[in-house]
């Protein structure tokens, strides 16, 4: 399993046509682009936040 104590939260950033996905420290180098054409796309973003941040929240209180 990759240690993940180091790094940051993820954040969703929306703007005009598309949602990011990124590290809290560098918003700019997002990880992940959902289009806002897609029918699902916030959703898509927000649950790939919340299942990332949920998991290093665990591997923290252990």
């Amino acid at each position: 399993m990759m240690e993940r104590s180091g790094l940051t939260k993820l954040v969703l950033i929306e703007k005009e046509s598309e949602f990011l996905v990124s590290f809290s420290v560098n918003p700019d180098d997002w990880i992940a682009r959902f289009d806002k054409s897609l029918n699902k796309a916030r959703d898509w973003a927000l649950n790939m936040v919340n299942l990332y941040n949920h998991e290093l929240q665990q591997e923290n209180e252990i």
